[in-house]
């Protein structure tokens, strides 16, 4: 049963894997605390079960894309304690980080912070409800903030928001007012 190195972006580490970090934000997917929405008609078991579904097929694709590019998959989780749920979900090339903030937007920040202190160079934040996307999207964002310049990338999604926001600078205000 694997077990998951945890970052500490306080603490000096060698993440050798990777310039970019390619982060799924997670949470622990248990019962009655994910896919609330969805209950009924699903129960909240039947959600979380969707729910683990999807971020085991999303991070299995991150870990492609991760292992042909300079990335390394990332899964910053909440709440903290929760680490050993994604012993049955997670590839085992993924390290943990743990989330913090109060609200979305203050969480995004943060693990891009974190993520940047932790060494990477660059930070591609991804959803966990979008399993469907290819290791080629991730790739070709990875090619694109690996210029050096200052860039943003938006992966769009149907719903008018986004699947994957990348940067390789990061930029406080990509992140205010986030409902």
């Amino acid at each position: 049963m694997p077990t998951f190195r945890v970052l500490a972006p306080t603490v000096p580490s060698s993440i050798a894997c990777a310039q970019c970090a390619l982060a799924v934000m997670t949470k622990a997917p248990q019962a009655g605390e994910v896919k609330t929405r969805l209950i009924p008609p699903l129960t909240p078991d039947e959600a979380a079960e969707l729910n683990k579904s999807f971020l085991r097929d999303t991070t299995s694709t991150i870990s492609s894309a991760a292992k042909t590019n300079s990335a390394c998959g990332i899964a910053v989780y909440t709440p903290v304690g929760t680490e050993s749920v994604y012993n049955d979900i997670l590839p085992q090339d993924f390290v943990l980080l743990p989330q913090r903030g109060e609200n979305f937007g203050e969480r995004l920040y943060f693990a891009a912070e974190d993520l940047f202190q932790c060494g990477f160079e660059s930070v591609c934040l991804i959803d966990s409800d979008s399993p469907t996307v290819t290791a080629k999207s991730f790739s070709k964002a990875i090619e694109l903030l690996s210029s050096g310049d200052d860039h943003v990338v938006l992966g769009p999604s149907d719903d008018g928001g986004y699947y994957l926001i990348g940067f390789n600078k990061l930029h406080r205000e990509l992140f205010e007012r986030i409902d």
